[in-house]
């Protein structure tokens, strides 16, 4: 673009100087608005996880989340140099009481003896992690979704699919 125009803008936005002044002003607020919106986002709801977050990679099925990876890619993973550990979690689409999605949530089939290792962030006692570790259809829970449902430890929950 050619700057043939510059000074057509430049004295049309001097005619009226409190209405260029204004005009500058409430963008340069709404910007900075957004900035302070987009930081307190950040800190609330992104903050930084722990350090042995930073180290974990997560691959899936480049189609969907529900599609198995090749198992021969856990091998080849565990090959990298650098990789400690690696394991499959598999996501399923069971279903909790009805298709209603207010009884949604995550259901993903792990290793149990390994996530200790991969999610040292996840706060279990000794004894519950024990017993997830041994029962073959034990599961972890969240606070916040045992609470939602009115779960106990202990208690079975039945899941359809």
């Amino acid at each position: 673009m050619r700057l043939r125009y510059v000074g057509l803008i430049m004295k049309n936005a001097l005619r009226n100087r409190r209405r260029s002044l204004l005009t500058v002003l409430s963008i340069a607020a709404s910007l900075c608005l957004l900035g302070v919106l987009m930081a307190m986002y950040q800190t609330f709801f992104l903050g930084e996880g722990s350090p042995d977050q930073a180290l974990r990679l997560i691959t899936r099925n480049r189609i969907s989340l529900t599609n198995f990876m090749p198992a021969a890619y856990l091998d080849q993973i565990k090959r990298i140099p650098g990789v400690r550990e690696a394991m499959i979690m598999q996501w399923f689409g069971g279903v909790y009481k009805d298709t209603d999605f207010k009884n949604f949530f995550a259901r993903f089939a792990v290793e149990p003896e390994k996530i200790p290792v991969l999610y040292p962030e996840y706060r279990v006692p000794g004894e519950q992690m024990a017993a997830f570790q041994t029962e073959r259809t034990a599961c972890l829970v969240g606070r916040a979704l045992a609470d939602r449902f009115g779960w106990k430890i202990g208690d079975r929950v039945t899941i359809m699919g």
